[in-house]
């Protein structure tokens, strides 16, 4: 049975977003629309004027950007009913309601960290709140899907509720968060989701995407497999951090031996791609999703599968990747198909572009050190969402469908800007503010910057980055009262030729030259100097 999201709708109340908590906004910023009889007032949570950063950037106005933030705040539930989720979280947006959503609320952390932390804690709270006594945390509010058995999401919270923690002050809710993150996991280790044979985890309906598994422990899909790889990484990371020496050990080993699971099992050697894998039927499937680069992340796939995955991906044949990149699905399958107008379930991921796929690809880039596609891809992204934060997009001629004012594509814009193409990264864990521009070889001779972004112990960030033939020039300034943050400046590089580094002056800098899989990274340690010019310049030998 295929099931969309456009049948579970009807499950759910829509809900007034129209009133807030005192302690997470400016109440007097709100937004009045005077042309109705009775005054909208819509709580500014998310996109108050003081934490939208100023952008300059080609193809990108400064309403576009805020916009963005717009998005998401339309999408926010602040009051009653909030369907067991006891603190204002991010709704999918348009007609799927006022309905929390795990999936959703998870992907749009990435983007509200940047501008409200004490929100962001809080969504993480909410999802404490609802999980269940065996540790699932439901697909949403409702917890039912008609014709589909008890599920979860894919889960994205892993990761989104990890870069809230590393930015936080709380060490109380770290380690409450930890221990839910860490139940979570169990669960889908356990025999409900785990087949034994393999080591893989099985999913039904949107723990994967396209969402069209209605058996239980029946087929393991690529997507899922990568997110709970993730999922380890994350739960040990924050193991280590809290000291759980056994806990550390117990979730690298199963990441390690997931890891192994997907590579013995989907990998397919006469394709150079990975496939969901059938358990019942002891076969790979046949459809090529684009989740067939999903284990670029983590360093999943060895280097001789990554080469044959990189063709794949950057020919024009299968993904599109020229043009309007990438397709859900490789246009060489016959599954792949182009929706317009409204979601209508697995079509929609059989073909259409998706930020929350296009993201994935993105990250995996960067952990096989492939900045440059990465860079590419993040440009290309952000390009076809930027004012059009829909659902998804048709890749034939770039038009938007779907829901048109859509929380993960907006907070993923968002995430992708400000992450991976300015390569901005908070971590309090190791006190240590990254600065990593990705920038695409498209903005050479370009000046891009980002001023005043607001970073969670409420310091600002000011950004101002040059690309030039053969260099790239980062200045960058911090303002405020907190100074027990050091800083990084890193340049990755894909490029067989050295690079040097020197400051505003000439005087030359010392740096790590730090090798990552296919990039060198050129790190310089600036400690707590806030307020720097750093010039990487092309030398002729690596």
């Amino acid at each position: 049975m295929k099931i969309s999201r456009i049948l579970l709708i009807l499950f759910i109340a829509v809900t007034s977003y129209t009133s807030g908590f005192s302690s997470l906004f400016n109440p007097s910023e709100v937004s009045k629309d005077a042309d109705k009889k009775d005054t909208v007032v819509k709580v500014k949570i998310i996109n108050r004027a003081d934490v939208i950063p100023a952008i300059v950037f080609p193809g990108i106005t400064q309403a576009d950007f805020n916009d963005a933030f717009n998005v998401l705040n339309e999408c926010t539930v602040t009051e009653e009913p909030r369907f067991g989720f006891n603190f204002p979280f991010i709704a999918p947006g348009g007609h799927y309601g006022g309905c929390w959503w795990q999936l959703d609320a998870a992907v749009s952390l990435t983007a509200t960290k940047w501008a409200n932390q004490q929100f962001s804690e809080n969504m993480l709270r909410g999802f404490i709140g609802v999980q269940k006594p065996d540790g699932r945390i439901p697909l949403y509010g409702y917890d039912k899907v008609p014709g589909f058995p008890e599920c979860s999401s894919l889960p994205k919270l892993f990761s989104g509720g990890y870069q809230v923690l590393k930015q936080s002050r709380d060490k109380e809710l770290v380690l409450t968060a930890y221990n839910c993150l860490k139940r979570y996991l169990d669960w889908w280790f356990s025999d409900v989701r785990k087949d034994s044979a393999t080591g893989l985890i099985t999913g039904v309906f949107e723990e994967s995407f396209p969402p069209i598994e209605d058996r239980l422990k029946a087929v393991a899909q690529v997507d899922l497999n990568v997110e709970v790889a993730d999922g380890c990484n994350k739960v040990s990371l924050l193991a280590k951090e809290l000291g759980k020496d056994s806990d550390f050990k117990k979730y690298s080993a199963l990441e390690r031996d997931l890891k192994a699971s997907i590579n013995n099992y989907m990998w397919d050697d006469s394709a150079g791609a990975y496939y969901a894998y059938n358990i019942i039927e002891k076969k790979r499937d046949s459809k090529l999703v684009c989740y067939t680069f999903d284990p670029f992340r983590l360093g999943i796939s060895p280097e001789n599968r990554i080469q044959k995955l990189i063709k794949i991906l950057t020919g024009d044949r299968y993904f599109n990747w020229s043009g309007n990149a990438i397709t859900s699905v490789a246009k060489t399958d016959k599954s792949y198909n182009e929706t317009t107008g409204t979601y209508n379930g697995a079509p929609a991921w059989s073909g259409d572009i998706w930020t929350l796929r296009n993201e994935a690809v993105i990250q995996g880039l960067e952990d096989i050190g492939r900045y440059d596609l990465a860079a590419y891809l993040s440009l290309k992204t952000v390009n076809l969402f930027n004012a059009n934060y829909v659902e998804f997009i048709k890749p034939s001629d770039g038009s938007g469908h779907g829901e048109k004012r859509y929380a993960w594509s907006a907070a993923q814009y968002i995430k992708i800007l400000v992450e991976n193409i300015f390569g901005i990264d908070y971590n309090r864990f190791n006190h240590v503010i990254t600065i990593r521009p990705n920038l695409p070889d498209a903005l050479t001779g370009k000046s891009v910057s980002l001023e005043k972004l607001l970073l969670p112990d409420g310091n600002r960030l000011s950004l101002y980055l040059t690309k030039k033939e053969g260099s790239l020039n980062i200045k960058y300034n911090i303002t405020g009262s907190n100074n027990d943050m050091n800083v990084r400046v890193v340049l990755p590089s894909n490029e067989d030729s050295g690079f040097k580094v020197i400051n505003r002056q000439g005087k030359n800098l010392k740096f790590l030259k730090i090798k990552q899989k296919a990039a060198t990274l050129y790190q310089v340690a600036n400690g707590k100097r806030y307020m720097d010019d750093v010039r990487f310049i092309k030398t002729a030998a690596n």
